[in-house]
């Protein structure tokens, strides 16, 4: 069951400054306002294009590769980095790691870890076009808490979801719309999505991006 939800993005959001999720080494309370866009521009980075050298990835790039090549690299990441949150790792609520520096900690949470997924994705060779970060809140069995993972649109047409923080992934991609019906063990439920070039809403209702944040940092993290 479909939910027809637009993982592409609805409305592109001009505001796209992150405030308060770099801080300067050494002083904790002084931050880097930063663009969003930012954490998926390492595209050309040799750090990522060397990591992608450790992937047995399809050598072409025609009909049929693009999908192994995605699921590859998920397995990548979900092999690679190890879900821990920021509170443990640098005593902060909320800091996002850049893909490089994701690589080298091989720890990172679930913005961290879809950061870098995107941009091996990115990088690998895959369009743009059909590559997403989301930003949203998700429902388990353990409760409800702010998330972010990546989707991504596969050769037929149909966007799946790509959970970054798994620590071994299923056999095949997985489409991303049965995980945002209610009722779902694990409902999905977007509010935003970015690429390189453009932050996006999504759905009807336009949510402002730093109130989302502000709601989110309400919302209880998962424990690792």
């Amino acid at each position: 069951m479909a939910t027809g939800n637009n993982w592409a993005g609805d409305a592109i959001v001009r505001d796209t400054i992150m405030r308060d999720k770099r801080a300067v080494i050494g002083n904790p309370g002084l931050y880097i306002p930063t663009d969003i866009r930012a954490w998926l521009s390492s595209t050309n980075s040799e750090v990522i294009q060397r990591a992608l050298q450790d992937i047995d990835l399809p050598s072409a790039h025609e009909a049929g590769t693009f999908d192994l090549r995605a699921w590859k690299i998920w397995d990548y990441v979900a092999d690679s980095v190890q879900y821990i949150t920021d509170k443990k790792l640098f005593g902060l609520e909320d800091f996002w790691l850049f893909p490089e520096e994701t690589l080298v900690l091989h720890k990172g949470d679930c913005e961290d870890s879809s950061f870098l997924l995107a941009a091996l994705l990115l990088a690998s060779g895959i369009s743009e076009h059909c590559v997403r970060v989301a930003l949203g809140t998700v429902s388990t069995p353990d409760g409800s808490f702010g998330h972010a993972w990546v989707v991504y649109q596969n050769e037929l047409g149909r966007w799946c979801l790509l959970e970054s923080t798994l620590d071994a992934v299923p056999s095949e991609l997985t489409p991303a719309d049965p995980f945002t019906v209610p009722g779902n063990e694990y409902n999905y439920q977007p509010q935003f999505c970015l690429n390189g070039s453009h932050l996006w809403s999504m759905g009807a209702t336009k949510p402002q991006l730093a109130e989302y944040l502000k709601t989110r940092g309400r919302i209880p993290r998962p424990k690792d």
